[in-house]
């Protein structure tokens, strides 16, 4: 059994990878990772095409904070490690989901909140997959 277990938690975190990598080519094909066409990208958009930006990525990202959290407490449960790293996966996904409403030409040094905070979900996601995959079930 425990094998099986290794077979299904590896294929889960090798489609949670690539829904990761496939996240990061659709942001550089978006905004070229310059400060001038993240802010462009955002400023351009209404209240309704940042609704249409945000839902999907609430959606992907929270199944992302499931699926990782859920498997790193398979073996040790309630610790306090996961309780921490649950909140701050979610408070990260919630801080670059967030920040996009708040981008505006005078206050576009919320773009760097939004890269930051990004770039720290997809570390920190990876981080937790690398410590899932290294733990013996």
């Amino acid at each position: 059994m425990n094998k099986l277990y290794n077979i299904v938690i590896r294929y889960f975190l090798l489609m949670l990878l690539m829904l990761l990598i496939t996240g990061v080519w659709m942001l550089l094909l978006h905004t070229s990772l310059s400060i001038e066409s993240f802010t462009d990208y955002y400023v351009q958009k209404s209240i309704f095409g940042l609704l249409e930006v945000v839902t999907p990525h609430l959606f992907a990202m929270g199944t992302v904070i499931f699926i990782l959290t859920h498997f790193l407490s398979l073996k040790n449960k309630n610790s306090s490690f996961e309780s921490k790293t649950t909140l701050i996966l979610f408070s990260l996904m919630l801080i670059s989901n967030l920040s996009m409403f708040f981008i505006s030409e005078t206050m576009a040094w919320l773009v760097w909140i939004k890269i930051i905070s990004t770039f720290l979900f997809l570390i920190f996601s990876l981080f937790i997959m690398w410590r899932v995959v290294n733990r013996q079930y």
